[in-house]
């Protein structure tokens, strides 16, 4: 079970930031007094104590102390407006954790399976055929699920990085540029243009989230349940196939989660922390799991006889008598009695002589079991592809890698917040990686004077490329 007070830890350190931003950005455009500024500082050194020995939030603590900073904030935001901000912020932070997580557990499972080439591998479907393919072809269905989930929760994390305005009565004068200014000294790289009375970028985003994470509970647990069937039995094969369903019911127990704002602080702040402490718990989750992911398995070092006689071989042979004339029922019972014949006598089609074609079926000719002898071979990699299957396999491994090699962008370490919180520092300078200009090189997070020169020359940051 993960510590709450831990993941509180790291929450509050966020939202002081987070508060702490407002202020320095407010005074800076000069919608604040350098009296409020204090009075945020006051009111923090005040309730900073209390956070140790309360399971309450910095704004839970600040709310109930009245403090005018709150209030200023509900003002100009309205009561929703600065519960979607907060919300906004603090949900991409760990997203992109999360992010992190998958391109991580991706990146492992292709560096995998490039141990593992020419290593077949038996799927069974949920209608009971069976397919050979390729292990690693496997493990790359896997980094590619990662990676889908990775891009999904990416966009989300682009859609939570504009700030929800002040009500302001014009759209391209002064009072729109100042409000942007102020979203990107928070952190925000551009405003919501939505009606705030519908909140459906925020609704939307937070659905996409759930799933996201529902793909994942449906995808890793059947994957690792078809590895461990081609694995050589290591001892922490069965562990992880249990972690696997144990974070399939915490990825499902994510869609419970309820994005109402109330108009009770404390019911809000409750509905925030429960969401976002699930996100905590899958991150660490996710981390743990891919671990045991990569070091809990090998391919069986040989294939048995009978497990290479699949049901997509025994189409191919019915597909060959096809072809050569067969009516499609004589061509699918033949090969059916060849695989039948095979599995009986614990033999292969290599192993048969020409004489007992006419015992098992009169539709079998000698070409038939050359053809059959060949696709059922251990030597072959893959059916079908081959070493062409090879070749896909190298090809969209390498798209994928290059489209992991990304950062998540407005990716704050946690534990960075947390070492900051408990030095006593109520910022983090982060660097912030988005697709257009870095919106705030800069953060005078814990302002002393007034800010003389408020058009600062501001540095772009390095262009990220989006995930294919």
């Amino acid at each position: 079970m993960l510590d709450w007070q831990a993941f509180l830890k790291l929450d509050n350190a966020a939202t002081i930031d987070f508060l702490s931003s407002y202020a320095s950005a407010l005074s800076a455009e000069g919608l604040i007094s350098e009296r409020a500024v204090d009075n945020l500082k006051f009111s923090l050194a005040s309730v900073t104590p209390q956070l140790s020995s309360t399971n309450s939030s910095v704004i839970t603590l600040l709310s109930e102390n009245e403090s005018e900073f709150i209030e200023i904030l509900a003002a100009r935001y309205g009561h929703t407006g600065f519960a979607w901000n907060h919300m906004r912020a603090s949900t991409r932070n760990l997203l992109s954790e999360t992010c992190a997580h998958l391109a991580s557990w991706a990146d492992s499972s292709l560096k995998k399976a490039e141990l593992f080439m020419n290593r077949s591998f038996i799927s069974t479907t949920s209608t009971g055929e069976s397919r050979r393919e390729l292990f690693p072809t496997v493990l790359f269905h896997t980094a590619k699920t990662l990676h889908d989930a990775a891009k999904d929760l990416r966009e989300v994390i682009i859609e939570l990085s504009v700030m929800r305005p002040a009500d302001v009565l014009d759209t391209s004068g002064e009072q729109h540029d100042r409000e942007l200014r102020v979203a990107t000294l928070v952190g925000f790289n551009g405003l919501e243009t939505e009606a705030l009375s519908f909140c459906r970028t925020e609704h939307r985003s937070l659905k996409k989230i759930v799933s996201a994470f529902d793909e994942l509970a449906f995808t890793i647990p059947q994957l690792v349940a078809g590895i461990n069937e081609n694995t050589a039995g290591h001892l922490n094969s069965k562990k992880l196939e249990a972690e696997c369903e144990i974070f399939a019911a915490e990825c499902q127990r994510l869609a419970g989660a309820r994005f109402d704002v109330s108009s009770n602080l404390n019911v809000w702040e409750t509905r925030r922390l429960g969401f976002l402490f699930e996100l905590f718990s899958l991150n660490h989750r996710m981390s743990a799991l891919a671990k045991l992911f990569v070091e809990s398995f090998s391919p069986k070092e040989k294939t048995s006889a009978s497990e290479l006689l699949t049901d997509d071989v025994e189409r191919a042979i019915a597909c060959n008598l096809v072809r050569r004339g067969t009516a499609v029922k004589q061509a699918s019972k033949a090969a059916k009695d060849l695989m039948s014949y095979c599995r009986h006598h614990r033999t292969t089609p290599a192993t048969i002589i020409v004489a007992e074609l006419k015992k098992i079926n009169s539709d079998l000719h000698e070409d038939t079991l050359s053809f059959a002898a060949q696709i059922s071979s251990e030597a072959i990699t893959a059916t079908p592809g081959g070493s062409g299957e090879k070749s896909r396999f190298f090809e969209a491994a390498k798209k994928i890698r290059k489209s992991l090699n990304v950062t998540a962008p407005f990716s704050v370490p946690l534990g960075a917040l947390l070492l900051s919180f408990l030095m006593g520092s109520c910022g983090v300078k982060t660097q912030i990686v988005s697709e257009g200009v870095d919106p705030r090189p800069e953060i005078p997070f814990h302002q002393t004077a007034k800010i003389k020169n408020q058009k600062q020359e501001q540095q772009p940051a390095n262009q990220n490329q989006d995930l294919k």
